[in-house]
């Protein structure tokens, strides 16, 4: 996406947890046009607040981001609670900065994990979260998170006045820009 997003000629200023780990933003930096349209802010899903500065005097806002622990112990606090606030943290910040457009990258695991299939899935659709919490597959938290974080996004969006864009993909593929693929930024 930032790659894109500069090809195009937009200023991005994109949000890592460290930005001084040459490990894990060199790609980044190394990117055309980075040297003088990109800039990297610290920030976390975990801290609210954290991305009122990087949000401040943009246009818009893309949200790829989430927490991602297949394995954890403690899901509701680890994967789910981070999920839905950091969604709501950046919403937030995009309101103070008066930004008005948010595209957020969900998945389609918040709309169509359900006993029986649909053959069709639009806006009223919605994952069972009973269901995925009872059958516990192989990744259930993340379900859980998306699907509670994008119903509070919708939530958010039309209580404030935020135009949300959100994008329901099955899967992500393509090359990495990294030499391996990145568990997290």
């Amino acid at each position: 996406l930032v790659m894109r997003l500069l090809e195009r000629g937009y200023t991005v200023r994109a949000t890592v947890r460290d930005p001084d780990n040459m490990k894990k933003v060199k790609h980044l930096l190394e990117l055309p046009k980075a040297q003088r349209h990109l800039t990297l802010w610290k920030a976390d899903l975990n801290e609210d607040g954290s991305f009122d500065d990087a949000i401040h005097g943009c246009s818009g806002v893309f949200h790829v981001a989430t927490p991602m622990d297949f394995d954890s112990q403690d899901p509701e606090n680890e994967v789910i609670k981070p999920t839905i606030e950091g969604m709501l943290s950046i919403m937030k910040a995009c309101s103070k900065a008066n930004v008005r457009k948010l595209v957020f990258t969900s998945s389609a695991g918040a709309v169509n994990v359900q006993p029986v299939q649909k053959s069709v899935y639009d806006e009223t659709c919605w994952s069972d979260l009973d269901f995925v919490r009872n059958i516990k597959m192989t990744g259930w938290m993340y379900f859980v998170s998306k699907t509670l974080a994008e119903q509070a996004a919708w939530k958010y969006a039309e209580e404030n006045n935020l135009e949300l864009i959100s994008i329901i993909p099955t899967l992500v593929v393509g090359p990495f820009l990294m030499p391996s693929m990145p568990p997290s930024l």
